[in-house]
């Protein structure tokens, strides 16, 4: 197994239980709330090492209690943090995010610490370790992962999941000029191909005929499951696990970060996907956004499974 890379944010997520999520204007009354580690690249790298892989991170939070916690919680999970830098300017970045009774989510983000994260931090990061797959997503400065990416040998496979989108999908092209795994929902796939959000299957295979992108494509459908295509190959649908879901928080990240382990294992791409889906199905059945590395509680490090 290679070794991981995942350049991106770490967040501490406020999470507030409603019955249902609210409509502009509209106030509704928690039932609870917990506090968690979070943040899309945090997630991602510890779905990957729970599950086995040796990850290396990097990103920034502040010189503060949250930062300080976030770290230790990164270690214990076998993150190596060395990569993360700690600014004193800013606080840690947070995330307020509510889940229904339907496990369907509303977040909402402070980037805070991870707004720093520049291109003078990460290109010696990346080059200091041999990784063979580095992970990115769209939480941090775009230059930071432009920089990444340039900083990285051919065979390292770079994987991109683009969320949030930036108002101009246009933005991106430089960056995926070097992305061999592109991984949107199908609302970023939309973004990306100028059109409509696909809404189904058939939709969703319409649009990936419209994206102009020579790499591997992995369209995450939530409850539809995924579906891949590859350079020069017909798009393969696969279906989600068939459960009753809790909380739906993270499990994008949950499917990036088990991907991730596939390729670094040396799996074929369906492979890899395979598991995926079936990591970020199982992901579902608990509460928080980042896969359990400890017994749950009620602070940060044990609330998010």
């Amino acid at each position: 197994m290679s070794a991981i890379g995942v350049v991106g944010s770490l967040n501490v997520d406020l999470s507030y239980r409603v019955t249902t999520l609210p409509a502009p204007g509209e106030t509704v009354l928690a039932r609870d709330r917990a506090k968690a580690f979070g943040g899309k690249g945090g997630n991602q790298a510890v779905a990957a090492a729970a599950l086995g892989a040796q990850v290396s991170f990097i990103g920034a939070v502040g010189q503060d209690e949250a930062g300080e916690t976030y770290l230790e919680h990164l270690r214990r999970a076998g993150v190596d943090v060395d990569g993360v830098a700690q600014h004193a300017e800013v606080d840690t970045g947070t995330a307020m995010i509510f889940v229904d009774d339907a496990g369907e989510n509303l977040i909402v983000v402070d980037p805070g610490a991870n707004s720093l994260l520049d291109a003078a931090w990460v290109e010696p990061k990346v080059l200091g370790q041999p990784l063979g797959v580095v992970l990115l997503q769209l939480e941090v400065p775009l230059t930071a992962l432009e920089a990444a990416a340039a900083a990285l040998p051919a065979e390292t496979v770079l994987v991109l999941n683009p969320a949030p989108m930036p108002p101009d999908a246009g933005a991106l092209r430089r960056l995926l000029e070097r992305v061999d795994v592109l991984v949107p929902n199908r609302t970023e796939l939309g973004q990306l191909a100028g059109t409509t959000e696909p809404r189904t299957v058939h939709e969703v295979r319409e649009c990936l005929s419209a994206l102009d992108f020579a790499g591997a494509v992995i369209v995450t459908l939530g409850a539809d499951g995924a579906i891949l295509v590859e350079a020069g190959t017909e798009p393969v649908h696969h279906a989600a696990l068939q459960l009753e879901p809790v909380d739906t928080t993270g499990a994008g990240d949950a499917f990036c970060g088990a991907l991730a382990v596939g390729l670094s294992e040396g799996r074929a791409l369906a492979d890899a996907v395979v598991r995926a889906v079936e990591v970020a199905g199982r992901s579902t059945l608990f509460r928080g956004a980042q896969l359990s590395i400890a017994p749950a509680s009620s602070s940060p490090g044990g609330g998010a499974s």
